[in-house]
């Protein structure tokens, strides 16, 4: 409740009807006076949000402590002492990825590394005297272009230099050119353009000529090298943090699909169970774990704290708490034996992965042609 001051009028400002107490019974507005402090305006923004007054901790609580029992108290239509699962869902999912953009940021050489503990410098020399020698076809292919030539010659230089640099004692391998060029090759058709590459394919045979998708890898693979370079690494690490960024769009497209599984899962309940049901169950098992991976994403965030490499052993216990929450939450929620449960738990983790491997290939598709 409101701890501002009540107004001595007593005309509701929001509808004029006269009011009988604190709250207006026509249109349920507080008869309050209407100048509002920041302290005010704050307090009314965390109650919209969270209904601070005990409402989110104890849904938290059993949220996390009691697999499938808010979902089963929703659908018995106990739902007053709870925050409502759609608000509680745009609530937790928002806090956790502007923590999850923040503690989560690919850098460079963090996802691709070059592992030069089996390399040598003889090695790494016939490496780079292989790509030479390809490029060195290149410049005599009677379709390769001045603008193309002058390119091509720029990279047998430059691996030229590498070539001097092995001849030192402290060379790095990782500073070498060869792996930055070496990330995207050159393209069968050998073309710095989208009109040059069409001009190419106009004059193959019809069954030689690549269709629309190998048009757009070709393409896009130019447009990474023009913006980025050769080097993998960078390209890989951009495509990534666009990834990362889909993530919410990601588990958006596969929750009403999860709700979907559970729905053929428990076909024989169909009369017990609606799919709005499922929704509600899977929007309850999501902002669960959006908590938990929260606090896994924590527990590996302790290199600066002094003491704190224990934590680290925490996660495993966490990740079978999980595997357990998921399947008592199934089992409670539905209402079956530990048997039928556990084969649905099985078959439901089984299909989940397939699915989710199949929307993270596609948005990861979508983010290396959007970068």
């Amino acid at each position: 409740m409101s701890h501002r001051i009540e107004r001595n009028a007593k005309d509701c400002l929001n509808c004029g009807t006269i009011v009988q107490g604190r709250y207006c019974q026509a249109c349920g507005q507080q008869n309050l006076e209407p100048k509002e402090t920041f302290r005010d305006l704050f307090t009314h923004f965390i109650y919209d949000l969270t209904h601070f007054d005990g409402n989110f901790f104890s849904t938290l609580k059993h949220l996390l402590l009691k697999p499938g029992f808010l979902p089963l108290e929703y659908i018995k239509g106990r739902r007053a002492r709870y925050i409502n699962p759609i608000r509680m869902y745009i609530f937790i999912s928002a806090v956790f990825f502007l923590f999850f953009f923040s503690a989560v940021k690919p850098t460079d050489n963090d996802f691709i590394k070059i592992n030069d503990s089996n390399l040598t410098a003889e090695k790494v020399k016939g490496k780079i005297q292989k790509k030479q020698q390809k490029l060195t076809e290149y410049l005599t292919d009677p379709q390769t272009t001045p603008l193309l030539a002058r390119t091509i010659n720029e990279q047998i230089n430059l691996l030229q230099k590498d070539t001097e640099r092995l001849k030192t004692d402290n060379a790095n391998l990782k500073d070498l050119n060869y792996y930055k060029l070496d990330a995207i090759d050159l393209s069968p058709e050998k073309f710095t353009s989208a009109k040059e590459y069409d001009s190419i394919q106009a004059s193959l045979p019809q069954n030689e000529k690549a269709g629309w998708f190998k048009r757009r890898v070709e393409l896009k693979k130019m447009d990474l090298v023009t913006k980025y370079g050769r080097d993998m690494r960078v390209i890989f690490n951009k495509m990534l943090e666009k990834f990362l960024h889909t993530f919410p769009q990601i588990l958006f497209v596969s929750l009403p699909l999860f709700a979907l599984l559970l729905q053929l899962l428990y076909i024989r309940k169909r009369k017990i169970y609606y799919y709005a049901d499922h929704i509600i169950y899977t929007v309850h098992l999501y902002c669960a774990m959006f908590l938990f991976i929260f606090v896994q994403i924590c527990l590996s965030k302790h290199e600066h704290v002094p003491y704190a490499g224990w934590l680290s052993y925490l996660g495993i216990p966490l990740v079978f708490y999980i595997l357990w929450y998921i399947y008592e939450s199934l089992r409670k929620f539905y209402q079956q034996s530990h048997v039928k449960t556990f084969f649905k738990f099985l078959l439901l983790m089984f299909i989940s992965f397939f699915l989710m491997s199949i929307l993270v290939s596609m948005f990861f598709v979508f983010s290396a042609f959007t970068i």
